[in-house]
């Protein structure tokens, strides 16, 4: 059994140009948090300071949905970043559709696909799991959880700590968090220019498919590539179907969303978004594409690229080509 762990680093020139007050005004740090590396910069005349707590709040965050995965629903402490993350993604399930579950804790300790330890369960087994989860129609509080329900904030954690370490921002004049597959990229740029990230290539794993030129934002990446394990010749990703309880089947390698920075809630929303759409597949991707409040790059298993991103080029060394 063979296991590979891909990150999609989503690098930005932001890091390589000086602030307003001065090269001495920019502050990078490097960490390791949600089971990645993440790398922060923050320009502006406190950025150490904002670097500081930028750091340690994410290392908090990380810590309260670590908790998650080990300890049943109604035996988890009552805070704040728990109910907002509950919350949001109960109101997103209801808008967008239900097929991103956080009571989808058993099941994904069952696969364990994250883990050092990955293996295909049996059908006995994933439907045991299945009947650890409810519907999304979640309670506001971990202690209101039924009896045996697990949550795995998996598909929205990032996004919902960039909402988070957002509000620590304000004193910045720009800045850079990089929690590999989502990023906030936080203010204005000197004289206006674009931040520019890089989007990871999802058949190799590395190199680029292509680049984002955008104003302040959250960006979220979801694919198979990111996560998966090879067992008897077949590739098994994290993402799971909530119906089956096997890992998805789709025909998307790679989606990524792109939310505005002062959109309320907008990590959250671009992690979740990725996911969904990805799951989805290219049958519902030209209603995705009709929306107005949110830009998509969506890569397909057959080498083609759809987008309603006017910032997106593809990489000249990509072998993708932009779909009709």
């Amino acid at each position: 059994m063979k296991l590979r762990n891909i990150l999609c680093i989503l690098l930005s020139a932001a890091t390589m140009v000086s602030c307003r007050n001065g090269a001495d005004n920019i502050s990078r740090g490097q960490g390791f948090s949600f089971d990645t590396y993440t790398n922060v910069t923050v320009c502006g005349e406190n950025s150490s300071a904002i670097l500081g707590e930028v750091q340690d709040r994410l290392s908090e965050i990380s810590g309260d949905f670590s908790l998650c995965y080990d300890t049943a629903a109604n035996k988890l402490p009552e805070n704040d970043l728990y109910r907002l993350c509950i919350a949001e993604t109960k109101a997103l399930n209801r808008l967008y559709g239900d097929k991103i579950n956080i009571t989808c804790g058993s099941l994904t300790g069952l696969w364990g696909i994250s883990t050092e330890a990955p293996k295909v369960p049996g059908q006995a087994e994933i439907s045991e799991a299945l009947t650890n989860m409810t519907d999304t129609n979640y309670p506001g509080n971990t202690a209101d959880f039924p009896d045996g329900v697990k949550l795995d904030f998996g598909a929205v954690a990032k996004g919902c700590a960039c909402d988070v370490i957002y509000t620590l921002l304000t004193g910045a004049d720009y800045a850079v968090v990089s929690l590999s597959s989502t990023t906030l990229l936080y203010g204005s740029k000197p004289g206006g220019e674009k931040f520019r990230t890089a989007v990871t290539d999802p058949k190799s794993g590395e190199g680029y498919l292509g680049i984002i030129e955008t104003d302040a934002a959250f960006i979220s990446t979801s694919g198979g590539y990111e996560r998966f394990f090879e067992a008897d010749g077949q590739t098994y990703s994290h993402i799971l179907d909530m119906e089956t309880g096997m890992p998805v089947e789709t025909d998307l390698v790679s989606v990524t969303v792109i939310v505005p920075a002062d959109t309320p809630n907008g990590g959250i929303k671009s992690d979740f978004l990725s996911t969904l759409i990805y799951i989805e597949g290219t049958e519902n991707l030209e209603k995705w594409l009709s929306r107005e409040e949110i830009q998509i790059i969506a890569a397909d298993e057959n080498g083609f690229v759809y987008t309603n991103c006017g910032g997106f080029s593809l990489d000249e060394n990509s072998k993708y080509k932009y779909g009709n």
